[in-house]
């Protein structure tokens, strides 16, 4: 039995050393015909043979080199005995190939000039040639992958509708195909799905090229996991599995490159994302293990088949629970690819993995990603916008002109018929002397016009973006102030209510009483703030500078407050000398002194909140400190918290305007307030005024 056993795995290792060999044979002699076929054309080349003889040589040696530099050389000497021989045909297919080489090697000017190069001759030949189409629907898709989504929405329904009215098939299910790439980009997958299915059925009906069912299904796929249609993708995957075999024997039988490999490897990544939806992980993972066999062909670039990869290989590890896999992979994925759906893919594998701070952070890289977006489509918007109508104002610039020119060339026969008159030669003389001066005049006074205009126009704009920015912080005070009014007006309108209920008692009618009185003192704080605020903005707020005692103006600051101090935490005052006089405004110094302390209050819910100064003789200022034991300024917020309506906790009461007052009067009283991060007990903020 061990016998046979041992025969039957002999047998076997020797089948699959002998199919090894056979592949290597293979490879080996495909790679050597190869070289001898390169060889052979460009023996044929270098011997000057007619030009029929040369195109072929040359259309197969660019074939041959396809996006390699070396094709960029032969494609014009291509261009340039086409158009010697007037070749009409070749040079279109020729200028659309340089066109698609120069687009995947991300050379957008490249791409509109050999488009536009084919159009132009085109329209002087008044035909329409399947390179326009193509060589168009590069520059749409460089559009695309640029994010200008409605330049290429608009560049692809202008050659849908060319086509359409030419009754140019190939037009039609090229445009169909850049249709559906739009759609896909701004997530309208279902009608991403119809054109390319629309465009699929159009050129089956013409006879079915591999190539493009190839890509047209690809692109089918993707927009049918994305919206979760299992069913129709399985099905679709199947054929897709068939177009690759099919166009792998064509590769094989005519010498072709058509990256079958590349396809293959997106198939994979697509059949894992299948099992992976379906829950079915031994699958899923059968599927990756067969795209990873894929990695580091030199055949395959960094393209859409590396995105899919890395993509499945993050969702599959996170669903698994391999996180640090997971990460590994989305981290590798956004160096290239950095879309708000990787982005969101990274926070959730963080989410689930635990790492709640980071995957905080991920989230807003998420939020700040899709902001980004919203703003660059806006802006673009705006310019396209600035550039209709700088483009009609030349428009309108070019109309004058002409009239002007014809007003001349009407003046100018006028002339020419009145020199055939001799009688009135000199009053005609006359009379154009007089209308040249006032032309002139007239002309100066239109172009200082024109310049004034100009000048109006670009203070408008100016005019036009201050108010934008004086609207929107009107929109940020407005809302930040109507919530913090709504909360005392409540508990005050609550309240006083409940005082008129002849079933309160006298204890909660106090309670009640102390609860009004407390919010009634918050809501005045809040006025009290934004009356100071609108006195900054308007550099109303006046100083009365004196001499007065810094003792007695901490000890007033700390008896305004110290009913604010809750049970349990101590409020101390130590001077370091007992009596010291400053040269300031004792009412902006107080007011100061009280925001401060009145910010430590509201953080510090056991401890100390103690005020203090020091005296610095040498430098002629006295730094002032409120040092408090509450919970402290994050890191990430210390740089940030002066700023108007930054609040540390956005549950406490509050406007967030108290630290900006105390910044804009420690301005104006010459010094200088900072928070000092090396205290780390709690928070401590240090007012420096010069003595």
């Amino acid at each position: 039995m061990y016998k046979g056993r041992f025969r039957r795995q002999l047998k076997q290792s020797t089948l699959c050393l002998f199919c090894i060999l056979c592949i290597f044979i293979c490879i080996k002699s495909a790679a050597a015909n190869r070289t001898t076929r390169l060889d052979s054309l460009k023996t044929i080349l270098s011997k000057a043979p007619a030009p029929d003889v040369a195109i072929k040589t040359l259309q197969e040696l660019s074939n041959l080199y396809r996006q390699k530099p070396e094709e960029v050389g032969y494609l014009h000497q291509l261009l340039d005995i086409s158009n010697r021989v007037d070749s009409v045909q070749v040079v279109y297919t020729t200028a659309a190939h340089l066109s698609r080489y120069y687009y995947d090697d991300n050379k957008s000017d490249s791409v509109v000039y050999w488009a536009k190069y084919i159009d132009s001759i085109g329209k002087s030949r008044k035909e329409l040639s399947d390179g326009l189409f193509e060589a168009y629907s590069y520059v749409c898709l460089d559009h695309l992958w640029m994010e200008n989504y409605e330049l290429a929405m608009n560049e692809a329904i202008r050659l849908y509708n060319l086509a359409c009215s030419k009754n140019n098939t190939y037009g039609q299910i090229r445009c169909g195909e850049n249709l559906g790439h739009i759609y896909q980009a701004i997530r309208r997958d279902s009608d991403a799905i119809a054109v390319f299915q629309a465009a699929l059925d159009k050129q089956e009906e013409e006879g079915e090229k591999l190539t493009f069912s190839i890509r047209l299904v690809s692109y089918q796929l993707e927009s049918l996991l994305r919206i979760n249609k299992l069913d129709s993708a399985e099905v679709l995957l199947t054929r897709y599995k068939d177009l690759l075999d099919r166009q792998d024997k064509v590769n094989k039988i005519t010498g072709s490159i058509y990256p079958v490999d590349r396809y293959r490897w997106i198939m994979h990544s697509f059949y894992a994302e299948l099992y992976l939806k379906r829950k079915e992980m031994e699958k899923a993972k059968k599927s990756i293990a067969c795209a990873t066999s894929y990695v580091g062909k030199e055949t395959i670039s960094n393209d859409y088949a590396v995105f899919a990869y890395l993509y499945i290989q993050a969702r599959y590890n996170k669903e698994t629970g391999n996180y640090t896999a997971a990460l590994t992979y989305i981290n590798e994925l956004l160096k290239s690819w950095k879309t708000p759906d990787c982005l969101q893919l990274k926070a959730d594998i963080l989410s689930e993995s635990g790492d709640a701070q980071s995957a905080i952070l991920a989230y807003k890289d998420v939020i700040s990603e899709t902001s980004k977006i919203n703003n660059e489509a806006f802006t673009r918007q705006i310019n396209q916008l600035r550039t209709l109508y700088d483009l009609n104002d030349k428009e309108m610039q070019k109309k004058e002109l002409e009239i002007s020119q014809m007003n001349v060339n009407i003046k100018e026969h006028q002339l020419i018929i009145s020199m055939s008159v001799s009688v009135i030669l000199l009053l005609i003389l006359y009379i154009l002397y007089f209308s040249l001066r006032r032309t002139r005049r007239l002309k100066n006074e239109l172009q200082k016009e024109k310049e004034a205009l100009i000048e109006s126009e670009k203070n408008l704009r100016v005019a036009k973006d201050k108010a934008e920015e004086a609207s929107q912080a009107k929109t940020t005070f407005i809302a930040n102030i109507s919530h913090e009014v709504r909360t005392p007006l409540n508990a005050i309108v609550g309240f006083a209510s409940l005082l008129s209920d002849p079933a309160c008692t006298e204890d909660e009618k106090t309670e009640f009483s102390s609860v009004i009185s407390n919010n009634t003192e918050l809501l005045l704080n809040l006025v009290n703030d934004v009356l100071c605020l609108s006195q900054i903005e308007a550099g109303n707020l006046s100083f009365t500078i004196r001499t007065v005692e810094l003792v007695d103006c901490c000890r007033n600051a700390m008896d305004t407050i110290r009913h604010r101090i809750v049970d349990g935490v101590s409020l101390t005052f130590t001077p370091e000398t007992p009596s010291f006089l400053l040269n300031t405004d004792p009412l902006r110094l107080q007011q100061l002194l009280v925001n401060l302390l009145v910010n430590a209050a509201k953080f510090t819910e056991a401890g100390e909140i103690n005020l203090s100064f020091h005296i610095d003789s040498k430098e002629n200022k006295v730094d002032i400190i409120v040092t408090d034991t509450g919970c402290g300024i994050p890191q990430d917020k210390i740089t940030q918290i002066f700023k108007r309506f930054e609040k540390v906790d956005e549950y406490k009461q509050g406007t967030g305007l108290g630290l900006s007052i105390c910044q804009a009067i420690a301005n104006a009283l010459g010094g200088t307030i900072r928070v000092d991060s090396a205290y780390t007990q709690g928070a401590r903020f240090i007012f420096t005024h010069p003595c």
